[in-house]
């Protein structure tokens, strides 16, 4: 089943999202990563499609959607975002699923709007600063090159970058992410401005151990064991700090959990999607 496209005007800015069908079941949001987009969930979510009526946002300045005239990319400006976008169509008690950057600004979302989401799942998303985990954004931000001749040249980078990805994984991610220039080149579908902001912070990010601990919801925290963005203690760490969170280890998989071990995400996904509380 493929997806549908669709567009929002959301706080000034014309938002893509992917609508996969089904409504009037539970609503299932899913928000991609830092660099990502929406289409890298087009393997996930037609296996959820049956249950839930799922929707993959492209966020701001990231995909199809639009860039910030201004380059205001916070975590602020991302929360006002998803309020928006949930606002406008109406969505309520719905199952949030956020990957790395997307994971934080569903941390946010949650923590502020706790009658919205009834189960959150964060995938490979840090809470707060580390040495390796910034260290691991620098390398992969610095490793894509503005301008690329072809879409085949990016997927091996991909996966040099993620070895677990498959070579369809990896091309399938190189299609979708790129766009065509003016000298027939292709660039990065993303505001490259963001890269030099991150470049500016030492690749850091702020913490948001505040608004993990005022989660109410049941919150499953997925993370690849070979990692080099989210650390076990760090994983261990949130579920110390709310009694709500679960942790799921999945072999087999890095920082692209979904799109490295599909599978072994799904699993995990499903089985606590099905459990009670």
């Amino acid at each position: 089943m493929k997806s549908q496209d669709k567009y929002l005007s959301v706080n000034g800015l014309r938002l893509h999202y992917l609508d996969w069908g089904q409504e009037g079941k539970q609503t299932m949001l899913l928000l991609h990563g830092f660099t990502t987009l929406s289409h890298a969930w087009d393997m996930f979510a037609p296996a959820f499609r049956d249950r839930y009526h799922v929707l993959a946002m492209d966020q701001r300045g990231h995909g199809d959607s639009q860039w910030s005239y201004d380059a205001t990319y916070t975590a602020e400006d991302h929360l006002v975002d998803i309020a928006g976008f949930v606002d406008a169509l109406k969505l309520d008690k719905f199952v949030l699923v956020g990957h790395s950057m997307g994971g934080r600004n569903a941390i946010m979302y949650t923590a502020c709007f706790p009658e919205k989401v009834t189960r959150l799942i964060l995938i490979d998303s840090r809470p707060d600063n580390n040495p390796k985990g910034s260290e691991a954004l620098r390398q992969l931000l610095t490793a894509i090159p503005d301008e690329i001749s072809s879409v085949d040249e990016l997927a091996p980078e991909l996966k040099r970058l993620y070895p677990y990805l498959s070579p369809e994984m990896c091309l399938h991610l190189a299609h979708h992410g790129l766009r065509e220039v003016e000298n027939g080149k292709f660039r990065p579908k993303y505001d490259l401005r963001m890269r030099s902001q991150s470049a500016r912070a030492g690749y850091g990010v702020s913490e948001l151990w505040l608004f993990f601990e005022l989660i109410t919801c049941p919150i499953l925290i997925i993370r690849g064991t070979e990692s080099p963005i989210l650390s076990l203690e760090a994983a261990q760490r949130m579920c110390w700090a709310n009694p709500r969170a679960r942790l799921a280890q999945i072999e087999g998989a890095s920082h692209m959990v979904p799109q490295e071990n599909p599978a072994a995400f799904e699993e995990a996904v499903r089985g606590f999607l099905e459990s009670e509380g």
